[in-house]
């Protein structure tokens, strides 16, 4: 499969946000040497990276760690990869896709460096008519995103794992995560596979047994960070100097003294605040903790994504760690925020 990305033209319609620190002041000459080279770092535009990016700003956790920073928003789930195997980016920090792996295997100058979210924040809801079980999705109409996108490919390992026969179960593509919600609130599909930010909608929808897949799925990550092989190599103290601050930025918001910083930040992205996702949201990372201050990630919870992008069909092969993954960055960062 070939890629083609024209990099002018990112660069001009990528929407920038200003958010270019100087070292000023620091004393270390490590983190003085990491702010010699601006990294580029890319993200999707959705909600939970917006209160991410807004959170990181406020709180200033690159002016702490020395980092010169640019971060550019590009659309849709491959537009972050696409940035940064054409050159217009270097890594990508907080948006999931579940493709990083077989876009490697393809030949993408790109390896994953570590971890966002660990734990998958997703669920299945259903309309509340039987459905309790997962057993009980079959012959009902799941609405997924599209085949094999990130949704449909958890729900496949789900059911999988749980010894249930998914080819019973009938997945419709309905569109992005909160579009299938409300697909099922509309009545187009029975259930859905969707994000912990809707447990406190009043919609009616039940949660389905079993499908908390943060409890169902322990090994998947579900965010992986990724960066070019020339970001690796040429900008090594940078992107040091990067994984320390989101790996300080994850501890903050996993702490009860991020609450107000969190509920601002999140009325900041969003143009009409919802206060009961945002509060489920806050729970969610309060409670399960899905992030972690040290993003290293190891040979097991590559391996454990490996056998099951090669047994869903989306990747050929194992390959070795070194091949897919750098985590020399992220265990030196993890040093600089004990």
């Amino acid at each position: 499969m070939t890629h083609t990305f024209d990099r002018r033209r990112f660069l001009r319609s990528a929407g920038l946000l200003g958010l270019s620190v100087a070292a000023g002041g620091l004393a270390a000459p490590y983190l003085a040497r990491a702010a010699a080279a601006q990294i580029r770092i890319v993200s999707n535009p959705g909600l939970e990276n917006a209160t991410l990016n807004a959170l990181m700003d406020e709180q200033g956790y690159f002016k702490q760690f020395g980092v010169d920073a640019v971060i550019v928003q590009v659309p849709g789930a491959t537009g972050p990869f696409d940035a940064i195997s054409a050159g217009a980016a270097d890594v990508c920090m907080v948006s999931g896709y579940n493709m990083v792996l077989s876009r490697i295997a393809q030949g993408a100058d790109v390896k994953i460096v570590g971890a966002g979210m660990k734990k998958c924040a997703l669920t299945v809801f259903a309309r509340p008519d039987g459905m309790k079980t997962l057993a009980d999705l079959k012959g009902k109409t799941v609405a997924v995103g599209p085949s094999l996108g990130l949704l449909h490919t958890l729900m496949l390992q789900l059911m999988r794992e749980k010894g249930i026969d998914a080819s019973q179960v009938t997945f419709v593509d309905k569109g992005s995560n909160d579009q299938c919600h409300e697909a099922v609130v509309k009545g187009e599909a029975d259930a859905c596979c969707s994000s912990i930010s809707h447990l406190n909608d009043k919609d009616g929808l039940v949660v389905i047994s079993e499908a908390n897949m943060w409890q169902a799925l322990p090994k998947c990550i579900f965010q992986t960070a990724y960066a070019s092989d020339s970001a690796i190599r040429g900008k090594h103290e940078g992107m040091v100097a990067v994984m320390a601050a989101y790996g300080a930025l994850y501890d903050y918001l996993m702490s009860p003294a991020a609450h107000d910083a969190f509920f601002e930040a999140r009325r900041r992205a969003q143009k009409k605040f919802d206060k009961a996702s945002a509060q489920a949201t806050w729970d969610f990372n309060q409670v399960q903790r899905p992030y972690s201050r040290d993003l290293s990630l190891t040979g097991g919870d590559i391996g454990y994504l490996q056998d099951m992008f090669i047994g869903l069909g989306s990747l050929k092969q194992k390959q070795p760690f070194a091949a897919v993954a750098d985590m020399s960055a992220a265990k030196a960062a993890a040093k600089l925020t004990i």
